[in-house]
């Protein structure tokens, strides 16, 4: 049975601040600094996932405002735990047991038929409820698509917009949002 815990920031930079390095490409990490500051300020909040008393992943979960839907910044299944129904029950454990009615966003790159990953990684979302807004941002020269599980109140596309890009300036900074990260569509 997979469990998901809260812990602190110094749980996490000991015991998984490491993988989170190995597993997120370099253009898509934020500095340490940035993620402490989200953290001192009551944002982040850090979810291990545990197998048989044993770490298998992590999530990194932000709530800007009480009125927002929660905010999926990371997550991770490790490696040898892939594959194997894990991260499925996870997301579903996460989204029941604290999401619950307030709604999750988060972007993934945009489906390439190109990199199989990103089919996958889409395919997997949709299984569980997220479903896809009609826009696309290019945020550091990548293209991502934002998804969103259904919260108990609807959000228009222009608020939920608003809603990512206030998450990206409270974590990247307003000067970096308007220099990195525009809505293409």
């Amino acid at each position: 049975m997979v469990d998901i815990y809260e812990i602190s920031i110094e749980e996490f930079k000991k015991n998984l601040y490491d993988q989170y390095l190995q597993l997120f490409p370099e253009e898509e990490q934020r500095e340490w600094i940035q993620i402490e500051g989200a953290y001192q300020r009551g944002i982040e909040k850090f979810y291990k996932i545990v197998l048989e008393e044993k770490t298998i992943g992590f999530f990194m979960l932000e709530k800007l405002k009480d009125s927002y839907p929660f905010y999926l910044d990371y997550f991770a299944i490790f490696q040898e735990y892939q594959n194997k129904g894990y991260g499925s029950f996870s997301m579903a454990k996460l989204i029941h047991t604290i999401i619950g009615n307030d709604g999750l966003i988060a972007e993934i790159e945009k489906e390439n038929n190109d990199d199989q990953n990103t089919i996958r990684r889409f395919r997997f979302y949709s299984k569980l409820g997220f479903q896809k807004l009609d826009s696309e941002y290019l945020l550091y020269h990548v293209v991502y698509t934002p998804i969103f599980y259904p919260q108990s109140n609807s959000i228009v596309k222009e608020e939920m917009d608003q809603i990512f890009f206030d998450y990206y300036s409270e974590n990247c900074g307003e000067d970096e949002v308007q220099k990195n990260c525009r809505i293409i569509q």
